[in-house]
């Protein structure tokens, strides 16, 4: 309340009550697999286009390294050519690889940024400042992309301090134990000494970068525990975990990922975050009606759904037709459905770009026995192309029997709860009910009046109601809970179109 202790005009703003909330995102995806480099604990990257993902995690992987686990890249790439721009990338490994570094550079030691043989492929080159002779150029280089420093110096209080510079590349990092003579940088780099006397260039290669143990191969190590990965904690854990720190992932994808312990972990980390739906791939080659169904029975849940067969693409590295997984293209269908109708539209009856054929070919009779399982396949529909023809989950309530109805169910729960947090300590009495009411349902009948909800009028679409009586007793006031019961009318999709056409006999007169 305003102190008004002298006469004049005073203008004062007040709370009309109702809270707008702003809804959720519905498109951000995460991606978790083996990458070529990359961290591999911590918090996700962020991937805002396939040109900032190779920066970050590398390009393509060699089928003969990484066999069925190289289809990540592709999967993102394939994200963003289907409408997606956002995504979270988590790389995976089993934890016995070992980063490159470079040798015989005495106190200071310069490693890869992370694990893997991709390591071997750098160089760092140093060479004296024309500007000061004390101080360094440093070019650090891949196959991909160089990266330059101006100024470098060993002396760390210095602005251009090599440890400081090199914390911001995303291909090395530096080591150094500072000596009471701060070291001429030019001078650890072993090279040639007519090399060094006449100030050129000195380069020196990092070595011993592997993805796992030597002798075997990386993506024979990966299991349904490693893609579980390790919680150690906020910001330290690795696999599916770290999935956790990113509260904006809606769409969890997992490419290739098809062993059942291992789809069974994907399942459980979205059924138990309760805020992400996962999209689940079929084994390649798997053609028979009776053997997808007895696949597609050992998965339960709202928050799964599974998409066959593999797509076809022309794979930039073999430059060659290949087969792949269709879960990254699915991310992007659903990115691009919820930009361009709502999360209430069901991500079926849509194209998929980039795509020329199809592992296999399916047709109506295989449709009549896949569908009410929840095997969603993946059709060339004559005069519309390859198209997604289904929408369903993995679950046997037929409550949850639709992918959008989920996902809207998914969006309005975070909507609700990101937004009312001003509530959080408030006075439990009426006009704090008022407002929340009054808060949700705007919410609700904007999203009636988008068409994501059923019904004539906005009662028979939805319904919020709170007060003592009716959703909380005297103790739940007492022990500071706020009870508010919400009920929403979902639409859901026209998989059957029925059209009844009788003959009408012409009539005399």
């Amino acid at each position: 309340m305003a102190e008004y202790l002298s006469p004049g005009v005073y203008v004062e703003e007040f709370d009309s009550g109702i809270k707008p909330m702003d809804g959720v995102s519905t498109s951000t995806v995460g991606f978790v697999g083996m990458t070529a480099r990359g961290p591999l604990t911590g918090v996700p990257q962020f991937v805002g286009s396939f040109a900032e993902f190779q920066r970050i995690f590398g390009g393509y992987l060699p089928k003969g390294i990484y066999g069925q686990r190289r289809f990540l890249p592709m999967a993102v790439e394939q994200f963003f050519a289907n409408g997606g721009s956002r995504c979270f990338v988590m790389r995976l490994l089993d934890g016995t690889g070992a980063q490159a570094s470079a040798a015989d550079l005495g106190t200071l030691k310069i490693t890869a940024s992370s694990v893997g043989a991709w390591g071997d492929s750098i160089r760092v080159s140093c060479k004296r400042s024309p500007v000061n002779d004390k101080l360094c150029n440093l070019l650090v280089s891949s196959p991909e992309f160089e990266e330059s420093y101006e100024n470098v110096s060993m002396d760390p209080k210095s602005d251009g301090y090599l440890v400081r510079l090199l914390e911001k590349s995303l291909l090395v990092r530096a080591e150094y134990t500072p000596a009471e003579e701060v070291p001429d940088l030019y001078s650890l780099f072993p090279d040639s000494e007519e090399d060094k006397k006449n100030g050129n260039w000195v380069t020196v290669p990092l070595t011993g970068g592997c993805d796992c143990a030597k002798g075997e191969n990386p993506a024979d190590k990966i299991n349904a525990a490693v893609l579980k990965g390790t919680d150690d904690g906020p910001n330290r854990r690795s696999g599916l975990c770290a999935m956790k720190d990113v509260a904006e992932v809606s769409i969890l994808v997992c490419p290739g990922a098809t062993d059942p312990a291992e789809v069974q972990e994907i399942v459980t980390h979205c059924a138990e975050m309760e805020n992400r739906v996962c999209i689940l791939d079929m084994p390649s080659g798997m053609n028979q009606v009776t053997d997808l169904q007895q696949y597609r029975a050992q998965f339960d849940s709202s928050f799964a759904a599974m998409y066959h067969p593999w797509v076809q693409v022309f794979e930039t590295l073999e430059k060659k037709s290949v087969y792949m997984p269709p879960s990254g293209t699915m991310a992007g269908v659903y990115a691009r459905t919820d930009t361009e109708r709502g999360v209430h539209k069901a991500p079926a009856n849509e194209v998929l770009r980039n795509c020329t054929g199809l592992e296999t070919v399916f047709g109506k009779p295989e449709q009549d026995m896949l569908n009410p399982v929840g095997v969603n396949l993946i059709r060339n529909i004559q005069g519309l192309g390859i198209r997604v023809w289904g929408a369903r989950t993995c679950s046997s309530d037929p409550s949850w029997k639709y992918v959008n109805v989920r996902r809207l169910f998914i969006y309005i729960e975070e909507t609700i709860r990101r937004n009312t947090g001003w509530a959080v300590f408030e006075p439990n009495d009426q006009l704090l009910w008022t407002k929340v009411r009054g808060s949700i349902a705007s919410f609700l009948g904007t999203l009636w009046r988008n068409g994501a909800l059923m019904g004539a009028t906005e009662a028979e679409a939805y319904f919020v109601n709170i007060g003592k009586g009716s959703t909380m007793t005297q103790d739940d006031i007492l022990n500071g809970r706020l009870v508010c019961v919400i009920g929403v009318a979902p639409v859901r999709p026209a998989e059957f179109v029925i059209f009844r056409i009788t003959q009408i006999m012409e009539q005399n007169g």
